[in-house]
């Protein structure tokens, strides 16, 4: 349990050491939600959409109009699940006669706050489920792996993107699996059919590993009482998603955006997901190349504990992979690297296990090892450190409108990140505060600072 409190809480630390929240507009719901239902007993953002409208000049296509009122375009199932945690906090605050700015503001605070933890929750939940795995040394490992050295770190840590929790979902939900694996209660099979279920409820996408897992559950020897009890536990949060979605958007789907989806060339975008130097996943993490060699070994019949774990991850992620590698957004918009892939690195670090008695028992193996692993760890702190610094996604055209720019391995985004150095102002903004004994509002105002 120590070392698990010990990664719980150096990846809190090295989450938070950026002093800022990487934010989007479509994290802008999730970061929302919670004043809303706190302070307006409402989930609509009719209040933020006109004020995105009329003082950011922009319209907000992360929120939907239905029914005379804006809601989240996005599943609202994780900022609803945050909102006991803010309670207390918003308590000593008037939100509804509060500047939204200032509300706005105050959000994306605790969005970095939140999505840091939900992030480190997963590295420590991550270190337990591996333990199952492999020794405690190459455990450690993997977990660094997979907290500092994917878009664990340069993504779900920074906002309350659907990543972090989804992550966090699926690695519980494994960890479930095993429990159950090893004794016949019946606890562990309803939190993994929960953990499922809410995976689904939180990101879309993960109906694969519902699906995937549920499968396992149908093969398995479990009896007949433990499968009903996983797939009515599974059944609640998706029978709650339908419900909600149906109510307000009239469909399944809700206003998810899946336009996108289902809509591009396969081949090419497997093509740019994996290998193209602004979101290629091996160039980004490249240790992710020995899931590859772990795959190989495992196929070859190695031995290890659980092997129905296996079978799963390797599923779940070349399901996800598909998926994205066939959606029109495959590069996921403006962000950082792979992001819309973070969602599988637990399954990809999982891969790794088989490949560590290799690379334990051969000094060359080591040595490739952990030059792919330096390189993925500096390429996720350039993420957390500097990005958007440089503006890649945006200049000198905006990469949606010139997706060619994602092959220019001249002008990567990691190389321009990288030359444009870390974001500053945080630490400025840091030092103010102290000089002018906290007085917050003061000293944003003299900076001019805007972290939404």
């Amino acid at each position: 349990m120590r070392r698990h409190v010990g990664v719980f809480f150096a990846a809190f630390f090295l989450y938070n050491l950026n002093l800022r929240p990487i934010p989007s507009g479509d994290t802008s719901p999730a970061a929302l939600l919670p004043f809303t239902v706190i302070g307006s007993h409402s989930i609509t953002f009719d209040r933020f959409a006109d004020w995105y409208t009329a003082s950011e000049r922009m319209k907000p296509v992360w929120f939907s109009h239905r029914h005379g009122h804006y809601y989240s375009s996005f599943p609202i199932a994780l900022p609803l699940l945050l909102t006991p945690l803010y309670a207390p906090f918003l308590a000593f605050l008037n939100i509804e006669q509060m500047p939204v700015d200032r509300v706005v503001l105050i959000a994306r605070v605790m969005e970095k706050v939140s999505a840091s933890l939900i992030a480190a929750v997963s590295a420590a939940a991550f270190l337990a489920l591996v333990d199952k795995l492999t020794n405690r040394r190459n455990a450690l490992l993997l977990t660094v792996v997979y907290a500092f050295g994917c878009p664990t770190w340069s993504t779900s840590s920074q906002a309350l993107w659907q990543h972090g929790a989804s992550e966090l979902l699926i690695i519980a939900g494994l960890f479930c699996l095993v429990l159950a694996s090893e004794n016949s209660e019946r606890t562990p099979a309803a939190q993994a059919g929960l953990c499922a279920g809410l995976s689904v409820a939180i990101r879309l996408s993960n109906v694969m590993f519902l699906g995937i897992v549920a499968v396992y559950v149908l093969r398995s020897r479990w009896n007949v009482a433990r499968k009903v009890i996983f797939a009515g536990f599974a059944a609640v949060p998706v029978g709650i998603l339908l419900a909600y979605n149906f109510q307000v958007f009239g469909s399944a789907g809700g206003s998810y955006p899946t336009g996108w989806l289902l809509q591009g060339n396969v081949l090419a975008g497997l093509a740019g997901s994996l290998v193209s130097p602004s979101r290629g996943l091996l160039v980004f993490c490249p240790v992710f190349l020995f899931s590859a060699i772990g795959v190989y070994l495992w196929l070859r019949g190695w031995r290890t504990p659980h092997p129905e774990i296996y079978p799963i991850c390797l599923l779940v992620a070349a399901a996800q992979i598909l998926l994205i590698a066939r959606s029109r957004l495959w590069y996921g918009g403006f962000s950082y690297g792979p992001r819309l892939l973070a969602d599988v690195t637990p399954c990809l670090v999982i891969l790794l296990v088989p490949a560590m008695h290799l690379i334990e028992n051969s000094r060359p193996w080591k040595l490739v090892f952990a030059a792919t692993l330096a390189w993925s760890l500096l390429v996720q702190g350039i993420g957390a450190f500097c990005y958007p610094n440089g503006h890649w996604d945006a200049l000198p055209q905006p990469v949606d409108a010139r997706q060619e720019r994602l092959w220019d391995w001249r002008d990567s985004q990691i190389w321009r990140t990288a030359r444009a150095g870390p974001v500053l102002l945080p630490y400025r903004l840091a030092g103010m505060l102290v000089m002018h004994h906290g007085r917050v509002g003061e000293v944003l105002n003299g900076q001019d600072a805007k972290v939404w």
